[in-house]
């Protein structure tokens, strides 16, 4: 996925990214560094494409949270992520 826009539903990334704004992601910058703390990304989960904020990395797994804290379906129902799930990194939204 070298570049794609996505369209976001729901609102667990409110309020910097709100339901059904457009962001644009992009799979190049992961080809040059690693996805560290802060970066928002795309990743694929058995339910679908999720948008969220990595806030931490522990052994090679990613923990993700929506920026909306308070209701978000993240990696506190659903755990932490691998890279191999990591599809894109946000670029633009």
């Amino acid at each position: 996925m070298l570049l794609k826009l996505l369209r976001i539903h729901g609102h667990s990334m409110k309020p910097q990214i709100l339901d059904g704004q457009k962001v644009l992601v992009s799979s190049l910058p992961y080809f040059f560094s690693k996805p560290k703390i802060d970066d928002i990304v795309a990743s694929k989960l058995d339910n679908g494409i999720f948008v969220k904020r990595i806030s931490s990395i522990s052994n090679g797994k990613y923990f993700l949270r929506g920026d909306n804290k308070s209701d978000s379906l993240d990696s506190r129902k659903f755990g932490e992520i691998s890279r191999k799930h990591i599809l894109a990194k946000v670029i633009w939204y």
